[in-house]
Parts: structure tokens; sequence; C-alpha cells
């Protein structure tokens, strides 16, 4: 008995170690992407590997301590891909769909797709609008450094599923209590979560409905 456990236990250890591997993979191919694009597009603010993986990527992983348990998870504004591709390459059990209006990051977006090969992840070339039906409800709506907490409920809180939650990527907790103020006490309850990350002043504001 204790040898089958000992050969579970490694088996776990050497998936686990696998799958790692694979993100590690990934991720790095992503930076690499995100740099050859933004020499003649200019997708993001950054101009090394070092500050897109330190401001970006560290950043963006902030947020999967929150969706580990999600099945579908909406990004919208989602620019290079961030969080969405974060999140798709880290929980490939989760669904992505990113939201991009912006045609040359859309493009971007669905070429990092089919170079990643991330069959659970895909592209919205358009705004999310109150107007704008999609196949399936969300049980998570985020979004990084969008729009106040309050634009982003009233434009997308049609496609939250019934036990769905938001998870907002904000910054200084200051600007997040105005935020927070205007929100329906009636109707959304809220939680405020400080990362981890000590180069950026990185909050979760985790939204629910009452």
């Amino acid at each position: 008995m204790q040898l089958l456990l000992r050969r579970i236990n490694c088996s776990r250890r050497h998936n686990q170690i696998k799958n790692q591997r694979k993100t590690n993979e990934l991720t790095k191919t992503f930076i690499e992407e995100i740099l050859r694009f933004n020499k003649t597009h200019n997708i993001v603010g950054r101009s090394t590997e070092s500050e897109i993986s330190l401001l970006d990527v560290i950043d963006c992983e902030s947020i999967l301590a929150y969706t580990k348990s999600a099945t579908n998870v909406l990004d919208i504004g989602s620019g290079a891909g961030l969080p969405g591709i974060i999140i798709a390459i880290h929980q490939p059990q989760t669904e992505v769909t990113m939201s991009e209006k912006n045609k040359k990051k859309a493009y971007f977006i669905k070429k990092t797709i089919r170079t990643l090969q991330l069959a659970n992840a895909k592209i919205l070339d358009e705004a999310i609008t109150p107007k704008l039906i999609t196949e399936n409800k969300f049980d998570i709506v985020t979004a990084r450094a969008l729009a106040s907490a309050s634009k982003i409920i009233k434009m997308s809180k049609h496609l939250l599923s019934k036990e769905g939650k938001f998870l907002l990527m904000k910054g200084a907790l200051e600007k997040i209590n105005v935020e927070v103020a205007q929100l329906e006490n009636n109707t959304y309850s809220y939680t405020i979560h400080k990362t981890k990350n000590t180069e950026t002043d990185r909050h979760i504001l985790e939204i629910t409905q009452k």
C-alpha cells in the first residue's frame, strides 16, 4: 500500500513539474510575441522582456488566485491579452473569451492564441455593450485598467451568470473607494483584495450580486 501511494505521489509530482514547465514555456513565448509585435504596432507601453514580465505578466498572474474555479471567463478590453491569455495559459480547464475592439490588438490576440495553441481561448473583436448577446454567460467578468467599476457593470452585467462575479484589476485603494461608493448598495457587495506584487499598487476588486 505504501509503495502504491509513493508511486501515485511521484506521478503527481511529475505531472506538476511537466505542467509548470509547459506553463513557463508558453508564458515566455507570449512575452516574445508581445515584443515582436510591439516593434511595429505598440500594443503595450514596455520595451523589454523584464518590464513585460514584471509589470504585465506577474501583475496579471495575481488574479489567478481568484479564478481557479471558473468554468468560463470574459476579459473585457483585453489589449494584448492581459489578463486573458495569462488565465488561459495557467487554467486550461477554463474557457477564456477576450473582448477587444481595437483591430490590431484583436489580431494580435488571435495570432497569439494560434501560436500558443490555446484551445481554451478565443477573441471577440468588438466592444462589450448592454445590447451584445453571447452564446454563454460567464462565471467571471474581468478587466484591467479599463473603466470604472460602475461602467464595467453597466456594459456587461447581462453577461454575468447568476452566481458569477466581477474581478476587476484596479490600482490605488483611494480610487477604488471612490468607485465602490458609486455602486448600488442594494444590488452589489464587494471585497477588495491586496495583491502580493510589490512592484505595482495592485488590488483586485471583487463584486458580487446580492
